[in-house]
């Protein structure tokens, strides 16, 4: 049995489709907990209306996603954990794969992953990575497969229970939360990996935003290399925050860029 969670804000455009694509899964074994973070749309109305016991809704004040998703895994009934975002898609083999890679590795794993693909407006989806550059198995040298390629998105992994007890989001974040998440699960608990692609993850102009968030709220912002003692997590970690000086450069953001140097010590 599996636990899916959905943070709701502002989605009334996308909710009943997502929905209605975990509802249509090959595997029928979960309940679905939506967790309405303020919404200012009718989001929440959409959701009542859908005529399934395994659709929960619960209401929150705006905390943002990462405290959508904390309580989400409070209010969650099963052992494994489903995460989906509002507006991203999962093929009908979605958790049918999460619960092979379950049944086959939870032994050495608490992490289950599959590959995804980006679907753009025109309709185009380019797959995240080839069946053939990883296999389907246990994942070694996490760090050194991420900072070529993203392995893990939010919304084609299932996490155990147990491991997210001791890890939850950082409700301080609103960007790079789920990378904070993943960096920090990898360190501890096995990974098991699928090819096959199961989710397709929206690239749409609000997901691709160039407005000025403040930066205090990035996970690049608090990056401690100091308490790194992996090589190879040095450079993913080092890439990420070179990226995001670049991006900031581009997009005339001076007043982040000199905030994140003061924090980072340069």
């Amino acid at each position: 049995m599996i636990s899916v969670v959905i943070p709701l804000y502002n989605k009334e455009k996308y909710i009943l489709e997502t929905v209605r694509k975990v509802l249509d899964q090959t595997y029928q074994h979960f309940e679905i907990i939506i967790i309405n973070d303020g919404s200012k749309d009718k989001g929440p109305d959409i959701v009542n209306e859908i005529n399934d016991p395994r659709v929960k809704l619960f209401n929150k004040e705006n905390g943002g996603v990462s405290s959508a998703r904390n309580l989400g895994i409070e209010k969650s009934q099963y052992d494994y954990i489903a995460f989906l975002d509002a507006d991203d898609e999962w093929l009908p083999n979605h958790l049918e794969e999460i619960n092979n890679l379950i049944t086959k590795y939870k032994g050495s794993a608490d992490i289950f992953v599959t590959n995804f693909a980006r679907k753009y407006a025109t309709g185009i989806h380019i797959d995240n990575r080839k069946p053939d550059e990883l296999k389907e198995g246990i994942v070694k040298d996490y760090f050194k497969i991420v900072v070529k390629k993203g392995l893990i998105h939010t919304s084609c992994v299932c996490v155990s229970k147990k491991a997210l007890k001791m890890n939850l989001f950082d409700e301080r974040l609103s960007r790079g939360e789920d990378m904070d998440l993943w960096l920090r699960l990898s360190k501890d608990f096995g990974i098991a990996y699928s090819p096959v692609i199961t989710e397709l993850y929206l690239q749409e102009a609000e997901n691709n935003s160039r407005v000025k968030s403040d930066i205090t709220k990035s996970l690049i912002y608090y990056l401690d290399f100091s308490k790194v003692t992996s090589i190879d997590e040095k450079k993913y970690l080092k890439s990420l925050l070179y990226r995001k000086y670049a991006s900031l450069l581009k997009n005339i953001d001076f007043a982040n860029f000199i905030k994140l140097m003061i924090k980072q010590g340069f």
